[in-house]
C-alpha cells in the first residue's frame, strides 16, 4: 500500500491506474494499493503536490499480558 498525502491547502482529483478517479481534500491523507498508483500520481508528487509514503507491512502485535477477568460485581438501579 502507498499512502497519499496532499500537501495543498485545496482539493487535488487524480486519474489513477485503471479506471478509478481519486479526490483528495486539502491536507488529506489515503491509501492506495501500489498497482493503482498512475504516472498522473508520480508527477504530481516530483511537482511537490503530494507525498508518497510506502506504508508497512502490518504484522499481528504479539501480546504477553494475560486477559483480564471480568468483575462480578453488580450495580442496581435507585441504590438499593
Amino acid at each position: 500500500m502507498i499512502e497519499i498525502h496532499n500537501l495543498q491547502f485545496q482539493p487535488l482529483t487524480f486519474n489513477m491506474a485503471g479506471e478509478k478517479t481519486l479526490h483528495l481534500g486539502s491536507r488529506e491523507r489515503t491509501a492506495i494499493p501500489d498497482k493503482e498508483v498512475s504516472h498522473e500520481i508520480r508527477l504530481a508528487e516530483k511537482h511537490g503536490l503530494i507525498r508518497l509514503q510506502k506504508q508497512p507491512a502490518k504484522k499481528p502485535a504479539l501480546t504477553t499480558e494475560k486477559p483480564k477477568a471480568a468483575s462480578t460485581a453488580k450495580t442496581t438501579k435507585g441504590g438499593k
